[in-house]
Formats: C-alpha cells, sequence, structure tokens
C-alpha cells in the first residue's frame, strides 16, 4: 500500500473522483482536498504535511489543469521531491519545467482496463518503492459437490491447468529476461578492503539507477554476491600507490568465465580526480549497455555482445572517434540484423558524422545525410518508438530551430529516459530563449549520463547562458574532479571566465581551448585586453579584430554581435541585425544570453524576434520566452509582438 497524493484541478472533480475509488480499491491510501482553500502561502499546512507524508504526488493534467497554480505548485514539489507520476486527463500537454517527464494518458482508460492499469501500477510501485506484486497464485479446490456439475468442473479444471501453463512459460520467460549483476572487488585487487568500499558504491548507484531503465535488473552488492549465482560479474580492483592509484573494471558471463568488457585507469591523485565516482558511473553504464543487448525479444551473443560493450559504453565521450563508433555498430548490425538498439545508435553515429561534413564539401555531405537517413528508416522499421532515432533526425535538420525542437520534444515524449535527447533538447531550448527549461534538460541529461563530460558541459553552458554563474563554477570545480584533464570542460571553463567571469583566468585557459587556431585566437586575445581595461579604443580594436576575422566567413559575425553586447554598444548590435545579407546568419541562442540583456530592454528587440520566426512560436505555444516573465523588461512582450503578426 501507498501513501498517495492527488492534485488536480476542482473542475474534473467527477472523474478524479472515480480514479479515486479505483487506487483506494488497489489498496493505497488516497489523499486529496475535499474543500476549496483559501489564499495565502504557496502551500497550506494540511497540503504540505500531506505532500511530505506521500509516497508518490499523481497529477492529473488537464486545460484546467495547467492554469491552476495551486497544481504546478504541487507537481513542482513531486518533481523535487522525486515522487512526481504525471497523467494526461483530455491530451492537455503538461506546463513549462514539466514536459520531460513521460505521462500516462488516461483520456480513454476505463477502470479495470489494460495496459493502462498495469502502467500506473507499475508507476507506482517503483515511484514508491514497493515490492513488485507477484503473478496471482492459483489453487485448485479438491472437493466435488455432486456429479451433476462434474463436466463444468472438468472444463473449469482444464482452463486452469492451460492458465497454469501459460503461468509457468511467462514465469520461465520472465526469468530468463532477468538480469543478475553481482559487484564484488577483485581477488588480485592490491587492496581488497578499498576495492569493496569501491564495490559498494558502484553496486548502490547501479541499484538507484538500472531498474528505472531495465525493471527485470537484479544488483548484488559484494555482501551479497557470493551467496547467490548470478548471470554476470562486475569486479572492481584497485591498486592504491601513494595518493596516486590504478584501477580497473571486468564484466564477465559467469556462466563461461569470458571477460565481456573492461575499462582501465589510472590517475595521479585518486582523490581529486574522484576515482570512485569515475569507476561507479562507469559499472552503471556497462551494465545498461548490457540488460540492452541482453534484456530485450532479440539478444546478443558473442561476438556482436563485446563489440556492442565497447561502444555502447563510449558514446557520448571522448573515448573513440565516430568513424571507430560507426565501425563498431555496423558491424554489430550485420553479426545481429534484428537487434535494434545497434542500429538506433549506428543512426546517431551517422547523423554525427554528417553534423562534422555541414560546412564541408556538398557532395560529401549529402552523401553523409543519405547514409545517415537510411539508417535512420532501418532502426525505426524495427522499432518504431526509438527516441534515439529522432535524436539523429534533429541533428541533420538542426539548422532549423523551430522544426528541430519539435523532433526534439517528440522524442522526449517517446522516452524522457534518453539523456542524447535531454542534451539537444537543451540546447534547442535556449534559441527561444527558455533559459529555465533548458537547465532543467540538461541537469536530466547528467542524471541520465553521469559519465559523460560532454553531458556536464551542455548543463554548465545552459547555467552559464542563464546567468546562474556561482552554480556554473560549482559544476565546473565539480566536473575538474571526474574528469581533470578533459578537454570539454576547459571549453566550458573558458566559455564562463571569456565573457562573464575573470579574464586573467580566461588568459590564462586559452593554450588549452580546442577548436580555435592562432588566427581565431588574436581577436580573442583582443577581446580580454578589452575586458581587462575597458577604453573606447581598446573595445573599437577588439570588435574591428572580430569583424576582419569574419570577412571569409559570415556566420562568424555572430561573435562580433556578442562582442557589440558585451561591451553595451546596442545601437551598433540593433546595425548589425538589421543588415539584411546577416538576418539569415543569426544564431538564434545568441540572443538570449546575459550579454543580451540591455539588448533585449529595447522593444526593437521583438522585431528581431520576429524575423527569425520566434514570436510565432512563442504566440502559438505558449511558451513566452524566459526574459518576458521575470520582469527583466519594461515593455508587455504580448503587446510588442502583436505588432508583427504572423
Amino acid at each position: 500500500m501507498a501513501k498517495l497524493f492527488l492534485s488536480y484541478s476542482r473542475k474534473d472533480q467527477t472523474r478524479v473522483q472515480r480514479f479515486a475509488e479505483w487506487l483506494e480499491r488497489e489498496g493505497h491510501d488516497v489523499w486529496r482536498d475535499e474543500d476549496d482553500i483559501g489564499g495565502g502561502a504557496s502551500f497550506s499546512s494540511e497540503i504540505e504535511k500531506a505532500l511530505e507524508d506521500c509516497d508518490a504526488v499523481l497529477v492529473l493534467w488537464s486545460a484546467d489543469a495547467v492554469q491552476s497554480s495551486w497544481v504546478r505548485d504541487e507537481a513542482g514539489y513531486g518533481r523535487d521531491a522525486g515522487k512526481l507520476i504525471p497523467f494526461y486527463l483530455d491530451g492537455t500537454e503538461a506546463p513549462l519545467g514539466f514536459r520531460q517527464f513521460q505521462s500516462i494518458d488516461l483520456s480513454k482508460w476505463r477502470i479495470g482496463g489494460a495496459p493502462t492499469a498495469d502502467r500506473i501500477r507499475s508507476a507506482i510501485e517503483r515511484v514508491a518503492h514497493l515490492p513488485q506484486r507477484p503473478p496471482p497464485s492459483l489453487r485448485l479446490s479438491r472437493r466435488w459437490s455432486n456429479v451433476s456439475r462434474r463436466p463444468a468442473i472438468v472444463g473449469a479444471i482444464i482452463a486452469v491447468v492451460a492458465l497454469l501453463a501459460v503461468l509457468l512459460v511467462w514465469q520461465r520467460w520472465s526469468s530468463e529476461n532477468e538480469i543478475a549483476i553481482a559487484v564484488a572487488p577483485s581477488p588480485r585487487s592490491s587492496d581488497r578492503a578499498l576495492a569493496a568500499d569501491y564495490a559498494d558504491l558502484a553496486a548502490a548507484d547501479m541499484a538507484a539507477f538500472l531498474p528505472r531503465r531495465f525493471d527485470q535488473a537484479i544488483v548484488l552488492g559484494p555482501d551479497q554476491a557470493f551467496r547467490r549465482r548470478s548471470g554476470y560479474q562486475m569486479e572492481i580492483s584497485i591498486d592504491p600507490r601513494g595518493k596516486a592509484a590504478n584501477a580497473s573494471l571486468t564484466l564477465s558471463d559467469e556462466n563461461d568465465l569470458a571477460t565481456l568488457w573492461s575499462q582501465n585507469w589510472s590517475v595521479a591523485d585518486a582523490s581529486v580526480a574522484d576515482l570512485k565516482a569515475q569507476v561507479s558511473a562507469s559499472a552503471s553504464k556497462a551494465a545498461l549497455c548490457l540488460t540492452e543487448a541482453r534484456g530485450g525479444i532479440h539478444r546478443l551473443s558473442q561476438p556482436a555482445l563485446g563489440l556492442y560493450l565497447s561502444g555502447c559504453t563510449v558514446v557520448g565521450s571522448s573515448g573513440r572517434s565516430n568513424a571507430d563508433l560507426e565501425t563498431i555498430f555496423d558491424r554489430v548490425t550485420k553479426l545481429a540484423p534484428e537487434f535494434p538498439p545497434a542500429w538506433a545508435y549506428l543512426a546517431l553515429v551517422r547523423s554525427w558524422i554528417a553534423e562534422d561534413l555541414h560546412d564541408s564539401s556538398p557532395g560529401r555531405y549529402a552523401a553523409a545525410v543519405r547514409s545517415a537517413r537510411e539508417t535512420i528508416a532501418a532502426a525505426r522499421k524495427l522499432s518504431p518508438n526509438n527516441a534515439m532515432t529522432y535524436d539523429a533526425e534533429y541533428n541533420l535538420i538542426a539548422d532549423d530551430t523551430l522544426q528541430a525542437l519539435a523532433i526534439l520534444e517528440k522524442g522526449a515524449r517517446i522516452d524522457p529516459d534518453n539523456w542524447f535527447i535531454q542534451y539537444d533538447l537543451s540546447n534547442e531550448l535556449m534559441s527561444v530563449g527558455r533559459m529555465s527549461d533548458s537547465v532543467q534538460a540538461a541537469q536530466r541529461a547528467i542524471e541520465l549520463a553521469p559519465d559523460s563530460p560532454y553531458a556536464r558541459t551542455q548543463y554548465i553552458f545552459a547555467l552559464v547562458y542563464s546567468g546562474a554563474f556561482s552554480k556554473a563554477k560549482a559544476q565546473i570545480a565539480d566536473a575538474r574532479k571526474k574528469w581533470p584533464t578533459d578537454p570539454a570542460i576547459d571549453d566550458a571553463e573558458f566559455g564562463l571566465q571569456y565573457r562573464y567571469g575573470d579574464p586573467r583566468v580566461a588568459v590564462k585557459l586559452l593554450p588549452k581551448v580546442t577548436g580555435l587556431s592562432e588566427v581565431d585566437l588574436a581577436p580573442v586575445r583582443k577581446v580580454l585586453t578589452a575586458r581587462l581595461d575597458p577604453t573606447p579604443t581598446k573595445i573599437d580594436d577588439a570588435i574591428e579584430a572580430l569583424r576582419v576575422r569574419s570577412s571569409n566567413e559570415p556566420q562568424s559575425l555572430n561573435r562580433v554581435l556578442l562582442a557589440l553586447a558585451n561591451f553595451g554598444r546596442v545601437n551598433q548590435a540593433y546595425q548589425l541585425m538589421d543588415d539584411p545579407q546577416f538576418q539569415p546568419l543569426i544564431a538564434p541562442d545568441v540572443l538570449f544570453r546575459p550579454d543580451f540583456a540591455s539588448i533585449r530592454a529595447d522593444p526593437r528587440f521583438m522585431q528581431i524576434a520576429a524575423r527569425r520566426g520566434m514570436v510565432r512560436y512563442w504566440r502559438e505555444s505558449g511558451y513566452w520566452p524566459d526574459f518576458c516573465i521575470s520582469g527583466e523588461v519594461r515593455y508587455d512582450c504580448k503587446a510588442e509582438a502583436a505588432k508583427y503578426p504572423s
């Protein structure tokens, strides 16, 4: 039994009443407010106590509920406390800040029907941490009342026997699909006690993370690893040498003692590098990849299994090039052509390859796009609702912000637990001014991919561009512990310090910045000089250097635009944005960064936004940018937007 808090609009009372009664018949303790609650604080003391005491917050979104500040407050509490289970009553989409959670559709549901009822039970069990329900027990009566009833009883027994046979088949299938992973210190570890400590953390993190993605996963910690036979063994070895340490993580198949996958670390200072967290994150990633490979209808075996693990565990990190990953997943699809995840990864990698060729020769780019689209089609044929294919499709149309955003939001509805989708969704939300939503999507990405420096970098940039500089600095410091030499973290820190932080720190970081040639660095140094000593002459010199550098690359004029905004040259910025040749090249995301606050303060900004289709998006979607609702500007965004009809 779980304590459930129902959050809903009073206008939906009739439907909610039936739903609450069904939940109570299921054995749950349901709390809902019976009387209207007057004004006052955001939460009454009763509601706040009920929220704190409940095991899950069930939010029933509807056209009326999304307009209710009470429902939004209660949903926000559920989200932040990890208790949220959202539902749709009439198909109305969840409001800002809640779209990354997959909702259960109740619009066509009838009490007791399937499969929605099973989804509700499963969601409550998962969020409220209830034990999963065992299959219903079947009992045969040994008593025959009279001879005349025997034919009916014989028929009933035959039906029961048939049902038992189905149940046994289901139990066997369930048992075969169950994946048990034992996490233990390696007997070869030079410090068994330290290795056991690492194994404890890895098992705990894995147990918290894995069942959310694969509900038949069982994780056995070091204290259980040798008491119960498991299908797979994850061994951790630690070899400390003063502050330095070597570590290894090995995943093996206990049945045939074959090593399926391994990873090694060598760090100069294990505490600074937070080696324990790195090992734990990699263990969870490997376990997730294993469940993908062995837990579905189509299961991989060697050599495809080892190949898949070698690719799956490094996608989204700097461990392998896109060309290497393409080779790996292409080989897996040839060895196991009916295995959907390999096709989805292959589609994603090929979309990245096409994206990298965007500015190269048109012929090579067109061929790469064609290859990616063919792979997307093949992946969707096997698994129509694989969210990763939507992320791959997004990479091929990222220049069209509004269409790209629509594709990503569709992918996120299909699978809100796909970190690639959340990563790119964060990026695109910046391009329409939804900065707080961008931060939430990026935070979701790092929760789903704690081992990816790229996911962490996106979160840092989302914080920076939303103006949360202190939080960004804290994230950079934490990332330095996990990835002390990763160039992605260097780029993130430089991005913060270059425009918003200490220019002296940015100067020191210049040698570590990737992607900039010496020709590119010359105007960057002048910008930093102007930030250190912002005289009109030095500012003009920096802006001119950026303008000259962009003469052969018009897209680079966005750097000029950002510098004008950074140094408060509002009128010059508007002159540049009024240039018809530059207008199609304006990068939408730069318009909503902190540099642009003074430019957004001018009502002329709405005309710029209208030219890029943003006003139409805001008006039609109802999601106005953060600066319009934060009090940043004095004008009425909607009134100004009305001057520029679609």
